[in-house]
């Protein structure tokens, strides 16, 4: 059923030279591992791409002596009608392969802890300090001179402190990224604490602010915390 030139693949990459090839590898594999077996094949689909030509999308299972399945293997064949006086239709190409294992069921998205930030003096010498020693990125300074910097996967907030403020120089809040703002709200509010407030600010990294049990804040982030991608 082969053509004499066929284009054959096996599961294992292998590309043996056309029929004689094909023949020689399955001699082989007769004479040792696959002694005895038999073959059940299906065709899945054909596909027609023009008069005399098509796919065919086919799986195969081998069975051992005892009836037993030994393995299942997916091939797509590219089939020509031969010449009249060959009659019926040889494969010119066929590739092998293993079927990949199904999916596993995607679970809901979990939360990623994404961002900090830290309330400092000077926030560009910071910046500079973790920028030499830790390779962070610098993405964003807002015009008060606070710094956001980030490592790819999380971004770093150095906050310009304000001597007329309230809020002390040191770590200050941490941030969320999350799926569903909705359903974080919800969790949230069942568990005693405040329901999020959305943060009015100019930043484009958080859209709510949240707090735990014992009064740290937090922000919570559908579309990210910015910064370049990992």
């Amino acid at each position: 059923m082969f053509a004499a030139d066929c284009d054959f693949t096996t599961v294992r990459g292998d590309k043996p030279q056309g029929r004689t090839g094909i023949e020689e590898g399955h001699a082989a594999l007769f004479a040792g591992p696959y002694a005895g077996t038999r073959l059940a094949a299906r065709v899945r689909g054909i596909r027609p791409l023009r008069p005399g030509l098509a796919t065919v999308d086919a799986e195969s299972t081998i069975h051992a002596a005892d009836g037993s399945a030994l393995a299942t293997t997916h091939a797509l064949a590219v089939v020509e009608r031969a010449e009249p006086a060959e009659g019926g239709w040889r494969i010119t190409a066929f590739h092998n392969m293993i079927p990949a294992a199904p999916a596993a069921p995607r679970e809901p998205a979990r939360p990623r802890l994404r961002h900090l930030a830290i309330v400092a003096r000077d926030p560009e010498k910071l910046a500079d300090f973790y920028a030499s020693v830790f390779s962070l990125e610098l993405f964003h300074r807002d015009p008060d001179g606070s710094c956001f910097l980030s490592d790819g996967h999380l971004s770093l907030a150095l906050i310009k402190h304000r001597l007329d403020g309230d809020t002390p120089v040191g770590m200050n809040h941490f941030g969320f990224h999350i799926a569903d703002t909705e359903t974080v709200s919800t969790a949230l509010t069942e568990a005693g604490t405040p329901k999020p407030a959305e943060r009015f600010t100019n930043r484009p990294f958080a859209e709510y602010r949240a707090m735990d049990p014992e009064g740290n804040w937090f922000d919570l982030s559908e579309h990210g915390f910015g910064g370049p991608k990992p």
